[in-house]
């Protein structure tokens, strides 16, 4: 339809059009400025259809955020179509961008975080808002580069159970949500992030096949029983391709529980990989709980001990081999010597060392001369001790070292000390109708973790091995929960985990 009258509107040209809307750039004439206009194609709208585009409306105007784009009104246009008034961003999406080529990982680490800041915002609301159409067309740039989510148009609150929409985005969607395998939640979005990151960086959808069958009907069945391809690029961390792999899981539950849990692990590899000065702000409310603790922001300082990664959690293991492996200590390894399940140890520059402030010696006055003295010869030494550890850090170390820390061999990355992720615990019942057998399993697991345990009643024990046996009452119901306790007394757990029950 052609574009329509609307009052302190003056049409400029026709941007583009979706399933059910077309949209339009206008001037507005005050205050002066360029908007973008969505307006429905038809005035013969269900009462359905209405309510989905005054939903989207009240959702994007509820939703001030730095990566959401923003809403200014919404009305009715003279022919009686509803339309919705957002800024305007005239660098187009996502989309356009990874037409031209793919993006870069630093690139790919920071829209990430910035739009699981976004996404992590409507999760927060109450009830929970999930968007449900994360792609890369739904993502403009403003004018600083930045990521801008749009089109709720889909989105819906978790406590609505009327889900009436069939309109996915197969693409990016995920299993879940086109064959009603388990309920739909936060986690589903969580996946279309994932499938859009691994799309920037390969330049198409994660199950499109180049000169295959691409139709809907086939891109479903291959994400569906199809393991998540690699991205096949040399310059993708290892831990990247594990954490895309977790993030696309088929299983709900083997994937980062929240938009906030996936950007503390892309956070994690921003530092492990390119240092303090790359980590993207992680931006809620400022009255919301921090989500990404430890993160530091591209202006904040490295906190107390700033030569040790302060990693954050939620990058998923690769599957652990059949017997676990203990890895050396990347302090024992030289650069190119194989690890002992095949990988072998990147070289990497050591983080520089910091130096305590010093504060600059007085002006030399007769009075004050020896202490000039005294603060040359301690100069002095810091420079020879900063020389000594450059000379001394680079591969030279004996192979007779002793380890400072043991990993499985699933562990997520060596060097990237991370916290344990979140506990899936598995309880069955003896045939006798009273044995309970518990066992769990979990992320970045170290062969040194030890585990609490909460049984029925509040009693707690402990346990150095991932299983628990214990003798139930007759025909109740027998429930723990696990607390993961690390050797070295890091990320202790503030929460037990989900009970497993019998």
């Amino acid at each position: 339809m052609t574009h329509p009258q609307i009052p302190g509107l003056a049409y400029q040209k026709d941007l583009g059009t979706g399933g059910f809307a077309d949209v339009y750039l206008y001037r507005r004439q005050s205050p002066e400025r360029l908007v973008a206009v969505k307006v429905l194609r038809t005035t013969d709208m269900s009462d359905r259809l209405v309510r989905r585009f005054t939903a989207e409306a009240n959702a994007m105007a509820a939703l001030e955020h730095p990566y959401i784009a923003k809403v200014y009104s919404a009305g009715i246009t003279g022919d009686g179509r509803p339309y919705i008034e957002m800024a305007y961003y005239p660098n187009g999406s996502l989309e356009d961008r990874v037409r031209q080529a793919p993006l870069s990982v630093p690139d790919v680490l920071r829209i990430g975080v910035q739009l699981c800041s976004a996404v992590e915002t409507a999760h927060r609301l109450e009830p929970p808002l999930l968007h449900r159409d994360i792609k890369p067309a739904n993502v403009l740039i403003d004018a600083y580069g930045d990521p801008m989510l749009t089109d709720f148009g889909i989105a819906s609150r978790m406590n609505d159970e009327r889900d009436e929409d069939t309109s996915l985005s197969v693409y990016w969607a995920p299993p879940e949500a086109m064959f009603s395998t388990s309920p739909v939640d936060k986690r589903s979005d969580v996946y279309s992030l994932g499938a859009m990151l691994w799309h920037l960086l390969v330049g198409r959808a994660p199950y499109i096949l180049p000169g295959g069958d691409n139709r809907p009907s086939a891109t479903m069945i291959r994400t569906r029983d199809l393991p998540v391809p690699s991205t096949g690029r040399p310059d993708v961390p290892a831990s990247l391709e594990r954490l895309l792999a977790s993030t696309m899981a088929k299983d709900p539950r083997l994937r980062p529980a929240t938009a906030a849990d996936l950007a503390r692990s892309l956070n994690a590899i921003e530092q492990h990989e390119f240092g303090f000065g790359q980590v993207t702000p992680f931006k809620v409310k400022a009255d919301a709980a921090p989500a990404v603790a430890g993160a530091p922001s591209r202006s904040a300082r490295p906190p107390e001990d700033r030569t040790r990664l302060q990693a954050a959690p939620q990058i998923i293991a690769a599957q652990p081999a059949a017997a676990s492996v203990p890895a050396p200590s990347p302090a024992t390894m030289r650069p190119g010597q194989p690890m002992p399940d095949g990988r072998t140890i990147r070289t990497t520059r050591p983080p520089a060392p910091v130096m305590a402030d010093v504060q600059p010696p007085a002006p030399a006055t007769p009075g004050n001369k020896s202490g000039l003295i005294i603060a040359l010869v301690v100069a002095l030494l810091v420079v020879v001790g900063v020389g000594w550890w450059l000379v001394s850090s680079r591969g030279h170390s004996s192979p007779t070292d002793t380890a400072t820390s043991t990993t499985t061999s699933g562990s997520s990355e060596i060097g990237l000390d991370l916290p344990p992720g979140p506990v899936t615990i598995t309880c069955t019942r003896g045939a006798d109708g009273v044995s309970v057998a518990c066992n769990w399993d979990y992320a970045n697991s170290l062969t040194t973790d030890a585990y609490q345990i909460l049984l029925p009643g509040g009693s707690q024990t402990s346990s150095n091995d991932p299983n628990y046996t214990a003798t139930a009452s007759g025909g109740q119901q027998y429930c723990i929960q696990v607390k993961v306790v690390r050797a070295d007394g890091r990320f202790p757990a503030t929460d037990w985990s989900q009970a497993g029950c019998a």
